[in-house]
């Protein structure tokens, strides 16, 4: 071939674009029956969701001050949260977590025997990555920093000999941190929309989100009050480094 012909070939490659453009403006506006090029809608800046948890409960001791426990048990429970985030970009998302958990039990045995029952409250700042932020199925892992509110009612501890000890109930905060993984999926896809007239087939991720994972939680340590009829203050069983293995499922709404 030529070089004169590669050339002729060449002009006329670099003429079709514009020939198109000339092609779609003689073909005036869009009249409804087709769609414009396809635009990319504003991404969602803020979100609120909602939550629910069922947990299995741990803690890795009860401590007293003249008992020993040679094991302890704190019961499952469950719990509702909400909290409101925002999307930083590049995956990256964040959000304020206020959650209440149900009553718990704990029981400890050994040479001596305590009961009382454990209220917590959670608050997180939660940190996120999205694999695949706009797809319809993204996996996500988490991680979250925070405090526990435990309030603890009054109980008991009975000795084996017969002999019991009364204790009030106490609170206390104490840090708290979470880690996250799990998947979300998109549960709507908004319709194309129209821009001045002209229909736009638009990409437009959708708003509502279920949220399916698990969460470890460190929730810290739980005081009980003093002792109740003794001449010294005496300080009640302490739980310590209570943890939870949780399922989680909820649902998170995107705000435009």
């Amino acid at each position: 071939m030529s070089s004169s012909f590669r050339s002729l070939i060449a002009g006329a490659l670099l003429l079709v674009p514009g020939l198109s453009d000339a092609k779609a403006a003689d073909l005036g506006p869009d009249r409804g029956l087709g769609y414009a090029p396809a635009a990319i809608a504003p991404t969602p800046s803020w979100y609120v969701r909602g939550d629910v948890g069922y947990a299995w409960m741990d803690a890795n001791d009860l401590v007293a001050n003249s008992f020993t426990f040679s094991s302890v048990s704190v019961d499952n429970t469950w719990g509702l949260g909400v909290g409101i985030g925002t999307y930083f970009g590049a995956g990256v998302r964040g959000d304020l977590t206020y959650e209440w958990r149900a009553s718990t039990d704990v029981h400890a045995t050994g040479v001596a025997v305590a009961d009382f029952e454990l209220d917590t409250q959670v608050l997180l700042a939660n940190l996120y990555y999205d694999f695949r932020p706009f797809a319809h199925v993204t996996p996500y892992i988490g991680i979250g920093v925070g405090a526990a509110f435990h309030s603890t009612s009054s109980g008991t501890v009975t000795t084996t000999c017969g002999g019991t000890c009364n204790f009030d109930g106490e609170n206390k905060w104490t840090p708290a941190a979470a880690l996250m993984a799990g998947l979300s999926f998109r549960l709507d896809r908004q319709a194309p929309v129209s821009i001045k007239d002209s229909s736009v087939a638009a990409t437009v991720p959708g708003r509502l989100h279920f949220d399916v994972g698990y969460r470890f939680l460190y929730l810290g340590d739980a005081s009980t009050g003093h002792a109740v009829g003794v001449a010294a203050p005496t300080p009640g069983p302490r739980l310590e480094d209570i943890t939870a293995h949780e399922f989680r499922i909820g649902l998170r709404y995107d705000l435009r």
